[in-house]
């Protein structure tokens, strides 16, 4: 079965959020226990939404600056990150291409966001092709 057919009309709960910093260590940057959901619509298009727990935490400066871009930067400091677009796949490659069309960080509306993509044992892997230490495990929902 093809990434697509597998994503087509599904929606995943977030397992974890992972990165690292420019030192290389692992960081969370919306916490460990980060919640979110990433829906797959039968019209190919896809919405994103990670939020914090507990957003009441700020994080400081310091911490701040070992983040790797401004997005995450901007996801950090607001504690929620979202956005939404029609999507493509490039099945041979395992590209997930999302065209933002909606989004909190406006530098990503306008823009694509490509993914690695794997679907494995009812789990999909995404990571961030250009800063591949950026990655997001999902667990499919099942009713």
């Amino acid at each position: 079965m093809s990434i697509k057919e597998q994503l087509l009309g599904t929606s995943w709960s977030l397992v974890s959020y992972e990165s690292q910093d420019r030192n290389g260590e692992l960081l969370y940057p919306l916490g460990k226990d980060a919640k979110g959901v990433i829906i797959f619509t039968a019209e190919k298009r896809t919405a994103v939404q990670i939020m914090k727990c507990n957003r009441e935490n700020k994080i400081s400066e310091d911490a701040l600056a070992l983040y790797n871009t401004e997005g995450e930067k901007e996801m950090a400091r607001l504690g929620y990150h979202a956005y939404s677009g029609p999507f493509t796949i490039d099945e041979e490659a395992g590209i997930l291409t999302t065209h933002v069309d909606l989004s909190l960080l406006e530098s990503y509306v306008g823009n694509d966001q490509v993914r690695t993509v794997r679907i494995d044992g009812g789990r999909l892997y995404l990571s961030n092709v250009a800063h591949p230490e950026r990655q997001l495990v999902w667990e499919q929902i099942k009713d």
